[in-house]
Formats: structure tokens, C-alpha cells, sequence
């Protein structure tokens, strides 16, 4: 998996909407878990470049750039084209800033050519301690309830889950329970457990235990496009190429009439968020946190869209999604049926504003297919779009068209915020300490408590967020660090 972390500028506004973390908390607890290898000479030679000061060298978690990168002169012939569009080489994406193009990191044994993941990092080296037990095959369901606390919090007893073969039992809890099911599971096991928008409970025959209408509002995902052609080369090397483009790259002087245009249109755009999250927050509240994420675009180079150009054999993809979405979605059970999958309404591409970002994400990488030395590998004759479908001089809906019904457009998978950690009044599900709001001893810690979508991806975010969710817990807990 890619291993890229947010923009600083994106986390350093977070504490501005009322949380604890900024840049410096969440690089230091990212690079906590990382045990970054450097590349080989041949690597470097390639393209592959890295700051030390931007990762850690201690932690259980592998990363590296792939070993398995282009091993001609792709990268070069990338870069210079991105470099005559304005963007600019990027050493490492990994230390805040990543407007650029270059190389990405990967969660990777190098050494050992094999992919890493959680369980490789974090729990086979324990796996053998008594303290600690897996339970495989087996589904979480929902939350079990002891008597409130004295001021009516919810107080957690235990799990019931469902095994293989279909049978139920519960598992106590003496401390806490943590959930940790992703952005689309967590809340639909806390609807389950009576913890959620007393309406959509009701509809399921569901006690409400804890009235919080945010439960699963909030959904954020990227979308992602693509242009393509035929190669005049062929090659089979793994895509390790990554370009991120900045709002002033995209539109360029069009810059500032976009900005105003758009923060004209964000009464709106809260208005219209407002009136499908089911008394999650106001529209006052969803106009504030678009504000903030234009602001941010506007201001700085904290980017916009993610681009990763590919040759595949003798295809060509340049691959694209913008990162910063303003439509807002939902997940939500649709059952009694404790294990049957929520119902997901992304809401993709419902606000303009993330059309026209596409779009404009769409042009510049056409462009980049024609630019030299880039457009000596295309064969321009099987460009898609061609000019015939979308003209050079085609207005945005002629783009937006093409886009959705013929660049195979599809989620990125790196949806968040469902469990948003934020305000309760701002349609927060957990606080500070990753606590559900209402409970005294339930936390959510995943991609769903993240309240705004970010630059970078998912997995370095993730393993950063859970690191710092541990020292938290075990503050509590009085564990030792």
C-alpha cells in the first residue's frame, strides 16, 4: 500500500475545529510506528530519493520504495514533463508538503520482498503473549450494555460477535471496548448497539441508547478517473510514480474567480449537506468546515488533486482523483441483520465544486499526455478522450459527461469520517480521547474519526492516528508506554 502522509497545512487546521492533534503531534506519532529502509544505490540512481529527517528508522511498521520500480528512464521522462507544466520535483512527500512530483514510499519489506501490513508489524512479534487473544473467523455484532453511570452515560459490558458457523456469544469487558471496524462497519455496529439517529434506530426496532444523529453521516471518498492511450513502450515495472497538484497548478488564472465563485456557492453547499444528515449539524456548522477547506486551498499549495501516471505493458493510464471533497455522504444499516452490509450513499460528484476540480484534474492530465518528452511514449491516435469526443475547446459539462460515464470512475477507497472527531455540535461522534459521546468506556479508533478528507493516503494517516490513540489509552489505562 502507498505510504504518504497528509499535508501538514490540512492537520495543523484541526486544531481549529476543536481538536488536540496538529502536524507535529501526528508526524511524531507517525514516525514512532515506522522502520523506514532506505533505497539502494541502483534505486537512487533510478529516481528514488528520501529525507531521513521525514521518517522513522525504530518502529515495527516496513516501509521503502519498492524494489520493483521502473528500472529505465519512466521517472525521468515523467518529472521533465511535469516539470515544464509548473509542478515541481518532490524529493519526498512524506515530511508535510507534497506538492510535487516523485517517487512514493510503500508499506514494504524491501529487504524481504514481501508486502507489510498490521499483522505483520504489530502482532506476530506478540502473538505469543497470554495477555492476548485473536478470535479468527468470528464478526463483531454490536455493543452490550451494563446499567448507566450516574450522570446517564452508557456504560459497555462486552461484545457479542457471531462465529463462522453462524453461532453467538459475547465477550466481556472489564475496561473498555474499542472499535475498530472502519470507516463503514464502525457505525453501523454502533447503530446496532442503540448508539445513533433515534430515527433510523427506530426503523429497525433498535433502543436508542444513545441519541447522536452523526452516527455514520459525515462519509468522505475521493473518486477516481482516469485518461489513457496506447504506449510506444512497453514495460511491466511497478507504478511507483506520484504527482500532486496544487488548486493555483490546476486553474491556473483562473484561480482566484474559482475561489470566489465557489465560496459564494457554500451557503448553499451547507445548506444542501444539512438537509440530508438528518439533524447531524447545521448548515451554518457544514458551511464553516467547506470554508475551511477551500480557505486552505486558496492560501497555500497544500494540493488538490493526485495524479499517478502509469505504463502498463503498452497502456498508458494516468490515473487521478481529487483530494479534497466537498459532497458529504452516509452508511447506514438497512436491517436487524447484524452482519448484513450497510447501506452506502457516497453522494459522489453531488457538489459542483468537486466536478469542476475533476475536470480541470482531467485537462491537466490530457495536457500532460502532450507534453514533451511525455508525449513521445503516447500514441496520440488512441488517446482517451480524444478530441473528437472532448474537444480542446470543451466546456466543463462535456467534460463532466465524459468523466462519469466513461473514465471508469470509481471510489478510491479511502473513505473516513464517519465517526468524526469533532465538536458534538459540529456532528462529532467521538471526543478527544476517541470516547463516543454518551459513553463512558466505548471508543471508535479508525479512518471513521478522521473529520476531514486529506492529501496523502489513507494507510500512513491510519497508523499515525491508531499511534496516537495508544498513548491516550494507555494514559488512561496507567500502561506503560
Amino acid at each position: 500500500m502507498t505510504y504518504i502522509r497528509p499535508a501538514s497545512s490540512q492537520i495543523n487546521l484541526w486544531p481549529s475545529l476543536g481538536l488536540e492533534i496538529d502536524w507535529d503531534v501526528l508526524f511524531n506519532s507517525s514516525t514512532k510506528g515506522e522502520h523506514f529502509q532506505p533505497p539502494s544505490s541502483t534505486l537512487s540512481n533510478l529516481g528514488a530519493c528520501y529525507e531521513s529527517s521525514d521518517h522513522g528508522f525504530d518502529g515495527p511498521l516496513a516501509t521503502c520504495i519498492s524494489p520493483h520500480m521502473a528500472s529505465d528512464d519512466t521517472h525521468q521522462i515523467f518529472n521533465n514533463s511535469f516539470e515544464t507544466m509548473g509542478v515541481p520535483p518532490r524529493c519526498d512527500f512524506n515530511g508535510g508538503e507534497l506538492r510535487g512530483f516523485g517517487v512514493q514510499m510503500v508499506t514494504q519489506d524491501g529487504l524481504a520482498d514481501v508486502r507489510e501490513d498490521a499483522a505483520r508489524a504489530y502482532y506476530y512479534p506478540v502473538m505469543d503473549r497470554p495477555n492476548l487473544i485473536v478470535l479468527a473467523n468470528t464478526t463483531a455484532t454490536r455493543i452490550i450494555w451494563s446499567e448507566d453511570t450516574p450522570n446517564g452515560h452508557a456504560v459497555a459490558s462486552g461484545v457479542q460477535v457471531q462465529h463462522q458457523s453462524g453461532r453467538l456469544s459475547t465477550v466481556l469487558a472489564d475496561r473498555e471496548v474499542i472499535l475498530s471496524a472502519g470507516a463503514i462497519r464502525s457505525p453501523a455496529i454502533l447503530e446496532h448497539s442503540g448508539i445513533g439517529s433515534s430515527r433510523i434506530l427506530s426503523q429497525h426496532s433498535i433502543d436508542v441508547k444513545v441519541d447522536l444523529p452523526s452516527v455514520g453521516e459525515n462519509l468522505q471518498d475521493q473518486t477516481v478517473m482516469a485518461i489513457t492511450a496506447a504506449s510506444l513502450r512497453n514495460s511491466s515495472a511497478f507504478p511507483a510514480f506520484v504527482a500532486h497538484t496544487s488548486l493555483h497548478d490546476l486553474f491556473g488564472s483562473e484561480t482566484q474567480s474559482v475561489y470566489e465563485s465557489t465560496r459564494a456557492k457554500l451557503p448553499q453547499y451547507g445548506a444542501s449537506i444539512a438537509a440530508q444528515n438528518g439533524g447531524a449539524s447545521s448548515a451554518a456548522v457544514q458551511q464553516h468546515l467547506l470554508e475551511t477547506q477551500l480557505d486552505l486551498l486558496m492560501s497555500s499549495n497544500t494540493p488538490t488533486s493526485e495524479i499517478a501516471p502509469a505504463i502498463f505493458g503498452d497502456f498508458i493510464g494516468g490515473v487521478f482523483w481529487p483530494l479534497q471533497p466537498f459532497s458529504r455522504g452516509s452508511v447506514h444499516i438497512n436491517s436487524m441483520n447484524t452482519t448484513a452490509p450497510p447501506t452506502i450513499d457516497a453522494k459522489f460528484l453531488q457538489i459542483d465544486f468537486d466536478g469542476q476540480v475533476a475536470v480541470a484534474t482531467a485537462k491537466f492530465v490530457r495536457k500532460f499526455f502532450l507534453t514533451a518528452p511525455m508525449s513521445e511514449l503516447v500514441n496520440i491516435s488512441t488517446l482517451q478522450p480524444n478530441f473528437e469526443v472532448v474537444p480542446e475547446d470543451a466546456n466543463d459539462d462535456v467534460w463532466l459527461d465524459w468523466l462519469k460515464t466513461n473514465s471508469s470512475v470509481a471510489p478510491n477507497y479511502h473513505h473516513l469520517g464517519t465517526c468524526a472527531m469533532l465538536p458534538r455540535d459540529m456532528g462529532g461522534v467521538v471526543d478527544n480521547d476517541f470516547r463516543v459521546y454518551g459513553t463512558d468506556n466505548v471508543r471508535v479508533v479508525d479512518l471513521s474519526a478522521v473529520p476531514l478528507q486529506v492529501a496523502g493516503h489513507s494507510t500512513a494517516l491510519l497508523y499515525g492516528i491508531a499511534e496516537w490513540a495508544s498513548q491516550k489509552i494507555k494514559a488512561r489505562t496507567h500502561l506503560p508506554d
